[in-house]
């Protein structure tokens, strides 16, 4: 793209053409003047001198003084016009001729007669012919237009220069200063009053200018401000105090410092039964709760990052004293709070995070700060928790750099679909295998780490929120494969989908999957969808609304690792669950420990006394498979029988199955 000329450019390709336009029309105006007034002058000259010569010329002739008429003829060649003299006598003889020696241009002819008078008698004796050049007029005039020309090219450049000057100082600085000032308010920086002297309009431009400038430099602060401010509560928000705690980090590189990231349990039952309005009403009252609790003893203003989410800081802090501020707080909770004249008790989960044992930058921080939150979220409600790097076995800085590395494989095509089958069989040895359905799992190809398990990254999607894109694409590559197998001739296996609690408080799921099944042409019939018992530690209606529309959606419900988690036989007994998936640390002895035979026996024996199916998972022997066969179990599943296959290999596999 080229660049645009300046305004003085511009200036310049119109004044200079237009001066030089003047400066060639007055030189040629003066020159046509000069031409006239010296035509005129010259012309009554030669008059004169043919005249004053002629009658000079009168005596001597008549006299026959040849001598005289030679001088008289030689003082006439000395004049700078005369080009030649000629003589005649009255009957056109020539008496005399002479030239002048220089070059002669531009000739022309004047005769004029000789005439001899006296007291007694006039007689015309010949006459005088006198040749003129115009040599000296176009010297004289080409002379003149030269300095003229010089004279208005001096004045027109005098006057282009000062233009010019007054241009570049009034008009051209000003607006130049009002872009750089524009620049460095786009880049940053803080707005610098324009001081000028412009005259005029020019003036009073800037003048209005350094006005709106100021208004938009103050609508900038204050927007940058409220940028940084949650509207409701009046606190800092994410972005606020991420900023604050980078600048913080920054200056402080030395000194410890712990967070502690709080999530309100139960919120939206406020919101539920009262409205939004006594939501956002308990909103504002936990923050200045918290505030008066909190405000001496934080090194940075507390912040909300969220719907029900909260964040402070401390500084000059370790694990204990940590811990000490997150039981206070949680205490501080315990005071009910007044909602449309209702008392309200809340609780909430903690989880904490130092620097720099567990992050460097503030990114770091926060992000394990929100893990920990979750992961004691998933243990238990209202639990405070200190992030351990052993959660997910990778320190904070390759958490971040996981949490990159799955934004690229969702939108690089890094993601790869692997199914595991899901068997049944009987106990008696070389008995057939048969393919009841398959699991859908998820890995990511790295270009430099290989192959990823889930172990690894579902972790940190579950705490950065990409859960939900990740099991998105899960369900609908799951579906397109089912929909294919089925044209294979698999028309009667199931698919299991693994969802999180996040999926199923985002919403929308039971949405999709009815809009994938429509699309691929299945039977919702076919469709597991596996939930671990973590999931209902939280015994709200979103749970059971959507666990009730998959079931009239036609879809079964397993309870995913059973008897790893808390309350197992409550779940049983008041959800609407199909299988059970008794967990593979169950599995790992059965075959070789009565007790734990005994244990997975009893299992078995338990979802089949409820109306459940029964499927064990873990399966790495024969003899593994033997026993819990023997115990009943209706299905299998484990690298026995065949380890997770990407998706083209597992149904050329699964067939002859």
């Amino acid at each position: 793209m080229s660049r645009r000329p300046s305004l003085n450019q511009l200036f310049m390709l119109r004044l200079v053409p237009l001066a030089l336009l003047v400066a060639m029309a007055v030189s040629l105006a003066n020159a046509w003047h000069l031409h006239k007034r010296f035509e005129v002058e010259l012309d009554r000259k030669e008059t004169e001198l043919l005249r004053i010569g002629a009658s000079l010329l009168a005596a001597p002739l008549w006299n026959f003084d040849s001598q005289a008429v030679d001088e008289l003829v030689e003082t006439l060649l000395a004049d700078a016009d005369v080009a030649s003299v000629s003589v005649y006598d009255d009957a056109n003889t020539l008496l005399l001729s002479r030239d002048a020696d220089h070059d002669l241009q531009g000739l022309q002819q004047r005769r004029a007669a000789i005439i001899f008078e006296n007291a007694l008698l006039r007689r015309q004796l010949g006459h005088l012919e006198l040749t003129f050049t115009r040599q000296r007029l176009s010297e004289q005039i080409g002379w003149s237009v030269f300095f003229t020309l010089l004279a208005v090219t001096l004045v027109v450049v005098a006057v282009f220069a000062w233009t010019m000057r007054f241009n570049r100082l009034h008009v051209v600085a000003p607006l130049n200063a009002i872009l750089d000032t524009l620049r460095a308010m786009r880049s940053g920086q803080p707005f610098m009053p324009l001081v000028s002297h412009a005259p005029g309009e020019v003036g009073d431009a800037l003048q209005a200018y350094n006005s709106l400038a100021v208004q938009l430099d103050h609508a900038h602060q204050e927007i940058a401000a409220q940028s940084q401010r949650d509207a409701l509560t009046g606190l800092l928000n994410r972005h606020g105090f991420y900023s604050h705690l980078s600048d913080w980090l920054e200056m402080h590189p030395q000194r410890p410092l712990g967070i502690l990231h709080m999530d309100i349990n139960h919120f939206r039952w406020i919101n539920e039964s009262f409205g939004q309005d006594a939501g956002s009403q308990l909103l504002r009252d936990i923050a200045n709760r918290l505030e008066d609790q909190l405000d001496p003893q934080l090194c940075l203003p507390l912040a909300r990052l969220g719907s029900d989410e909260f964040v402070a800081a401390f500084a000059d802090i370790d694990a204990p004293g940590l811990a000490r501020h997150a039981r206070t707080l949680q205490r501080n909770m315990l005071e009910p709070f007044e909602v449309f004249d209702q008392q309200v008790f809340v609780s909430m989960n903690l989880g904490g995070a130092l620097f720099p044992q567990h992050a460097a930058t503030a990114e770091g921080l926060l992000k394990v700060a929100e893990l920990a939150l979750h992961r004691g979220k998933e243990r238990s409600p209202g639990e405070y928790r200190l992030y351990r790097p052993s959660t997910v076995h990778l320190p904070a800085h390759e958490m971040i750099a996981l949490e990159r590395d799955l934004h690229r494989a969702l939108n690089e095509d890094g993601l790869r679909l692997m199914l595991q089958p899901i068997v049944t069989a009987d106990s008696q040895p070389n008995a057939r295998v048969t393919l009841a359905g398959v699991e859908a799992l998820v890995r990511i190809e790295h270009p430099e780490r290989g192959v990823l398990s889930p172990d690894t990254f579902i972790p940190v999607a579950e705490a950065s929120g990409l859960i939900l894109p990740l099991g998105a694409w899960v369900m609908e590559q799951g579906l397109a494969w089912l929909a294919d197998a089925t044209r294979q001739g698999l028309d009667t296996q199931t698919i299991a989908f693994n969802v999180s609690a996040r999926e199923i408080h985002a919403g929308g799921l039971v949405e999709r999957l009815a809009d994938g099944l429509e699309r691929h042409d299945l039977a919702a019939q076919r469709i597991i969808l596996e939930v671990t018992e973590n999931v209902m530690l939280e015994r709200d209606s979103v749970v059971r609304e959507t666990f009730d529309a998959l079931r009239a959606l036609g879809c079964k419900l397993a309870i995913d690792d059973f008897g790893t988690g808390f309350s197992s036989l409550s779940y049983l007994q008041h959800l609407p669950f199909d299988i059970v998936k008794i967990d593979r640390c169950f599995v790992g002895e059965v075959h070789t420990a009565p007790r734990q035979a005994a244990l997975v026996a009893a299992m078995i024996e338990m979802g089949h006394a409820l109306g459940l199916s029964v499927t064990v998972e873990g399966i790495e022997l024969h003899e593994q498979a033997s026993r819990c066969l023997a115990s009943g179990a209706d299905h299998l599943q484990g690298y026995y029988f065949c380890r997770p296959l990407p998706a083209a290999e597992a149904l050329a596999r699964f067939i002859t199955l």
